[in-house]
């Protein structure tokens, strides 16, 4: 005959020729230590506490991450303001500079432009005073 398995419990026997290789049942049947164990219920819910406390604690991570995050982006928004108002202070103190120069310079330019109009009103007086002059015709 072949060989063929049978399953029996937990445990798989060979039939071989007719013959049962069969366990004895005081093996199978004789009473479990409890010294040692832990009911599977208390296993659960303690891989259940376990398995919480991990889930809290990436909770907590991921929200610090976020937070941080967060954090960075306003940090870098403040230093962005911060570098755009000192660069206009310095564009504003430039401007200043330059038109405290053009005063300065708009002084000399404003006399010279005095002196000028002085000597065009002294010729338009001396040509309008020869040109009002009666004038004498060759005839």
């Amino acid at each position: 005959m072949s060989k063929q398995d049978v399953p029996c419990s937990t445990v798989r026997f060979k039939k071989s020729s007719g013959l049962w290789y069969q366990v004895r049942p005081e093996e199978t049947q004789r009473p479990r230590e409890t010294g040692c164990r832990v009911p599977w219920q208390l296993t659960v819910i303690g891989i259940g506490i376990l398995l919480s406390l991990r889930l809290v604690a990436v909770a907590m991570l991921l929200t610090n991450i976020f937070q941080y995050s967060n954090e960075n982006h306003e940090l870098q928004k403040t230093q962005n303001r911060h570098h755009n108002c000192s660069t206009m202070e310095k564009d504003i103190k430039l401007k200043e500079e330059i038109l405290r120069t053009m005063s300065a310079e708009s002084v000399h330019y404003n006399a010279l432009l005095d002196l000028i109009n002085r000597e065009q009103n002294r010729w338009y007086k001396k040509t309008k005073t020869v040109l009002a002059s009666p004038q004498r015709t060759g005839m």
